[in-house]
C-alpha cells in the first residue's frame, strides 16, 4: 500500500509540473564566448556607376572552418567580395560552432557622390523615426530616396516606422550610392528580460527546473525568435499559469527581437 501512495503522489506532481508549463525540449545552443572576430583587411573604392569595388576581411578565434557571407547572400569559403557597387555593406562570418561575428563595410565612389547617412530611432509601434543624409562629391544637384520611393529633392526623411531601409543618393550625373541603414525601436533588453522572468521564469516553469531557464540573459537571447512566436501565439505563457501577457508587452518582444535581440543597453 505505500509503494502504491507514493507512485500516485510521484505521478500527481509530474501532472502538476506538466499543467503548470507548456514548454519544448531542445538543444542547448553553442555557447558563444565572442572569441570570433571579423577585421577588415582591404577596401578597394568602386568606379561611378560600376559594381567593381571589392572587400577583403579576415577571421580568428573561434573554431574554423569559417564561412562567410555578404548582406544575407549565400555563405561562402572566400572572405574577398568582388563586384561591389558604392554603398555599404554587412558581412558575417560563422564558425564551425555556429558563432557568429559582423562587421559594416563601406564602399565608396571614386569619382562621384559619396552620403553620410545619420538615423533617429523611433519607438515600439510607432512612426517617428527619421534619416538624414548628407552629400558630398560628384555633381550637384542631388537627389535622395528610401526603398521604393521617389527620388526627392530634400535629404531628410521622417514618419518611419522601426525597421531596414535602403538610402539611395544621385548626382546629377546619374551616379549613385547606397547605404543600409535600421531604425530600431529602442525596446531595452531589460524591459524584455522583466516580462520573460515574470512570466515564465517562475516556480515549475523554465526556472531551471524546465529547460530551457530563463532566468539567464543569455538564454532569452539564444531564444528570442522562439520566445516572440510563441508569445505572439500567445502559448506562452501557458493559460494553465494563470497569467497572460498585455498586447503591449507581446508587441515590445516582436520589437526587441526585429532590432536585433541584443542584451546590450540601447545608448
Amino acid at each position: 500500500m505505500r509503494k502504491l501512495t507514493y507512485i500516485i503522489a510521484f505521478t500527481y506532481s509530474i501532472l502538476a509540473l506538466l499543467s503548470s508549463c507548456t514548454y519544448e525540449v531542445v538543444p542547448e545552443p553553442q555557447n558563444c564566448d565572442n572569441t570570433l572576430t571579423l577585421q577588415l583587411v582591404s577596401v578597394t573604392d568602386a568606379d561611378c556607376g560600376l559594381a567593381s569595388g571589392s572587400v577583403q576581411v579576415e577571421a580568428s578565434g573561434g573554431e574554423a572552418p569559417y564561412l562567410f557571407r555578404i548582406n544575407g547572400e549565400s555563405e561562402r569559403s572566400g572572405s574577398t567580395f568582388s563586384e561591389l557597387s558604392a554603398g555599404s555593406y554587412s558581412i558575417t562570418v560563422e564558425d564551425a560552432n555556429g558563432c557568429e561575428g559582423n562587421l559594416e563595410v563601406q564602399v565608396a565612389n571614386q569619382d562621384g557622390v559619396n552620403a553620410t547617412v545619420t538615423v533617429a530611432d523611433g519607438s515600439c509601434g510607432s512612426t517617428n523615426g527619421r534619416i538624414d543624409v548628407v552629400a558630398e562629391g560628384g555633381v550637384t544637384p542631388y537627389q535622395f530616396r528610401i526603398n521604393d520611393q521617389a527620388f526627392q529633392s530634400s535629404s531628410g526623411f521622417s514618419g518611419l516606422a522601426p525597421g531596414e531601409y535602403q538610402v539611395i543618393t544621385r548626382d546629377a550625373s546619374g551616379c549613385e550610392s547606397v547605404q543600409t541603414v535600421q531604425i530600431t525601436s529602442g525596446v531595452a533588453f531589460e524591459a524584455v528580460e522583466t516580462i520573460v522572468k515574470n512570466n515564465c521564469a517562475v516556480s515549475n516553469c523554465h526556472d531551471g527546473t524546465i529547460s530551457p531557464d530563463f532566468r539567464t540573459a543569455a538564454t532569452i537571447q539564444n531564444r528570442a525568435a522562439r520566445i516572440e512566436a510563441r508569445t505572439a501565439g500567445r502559448s506562452m505563457p501557458p493559460a494553465s499559469s494563470g497569467r497572460e501577457l498585455t498586447d503591449q508587452q507581446i508587441q515590445d518582444i516582436a520589437c526587441w527581437v526585429s532590432d536585433g535581440a541584443s542584451i546590450e543597453s540601447n545608448p
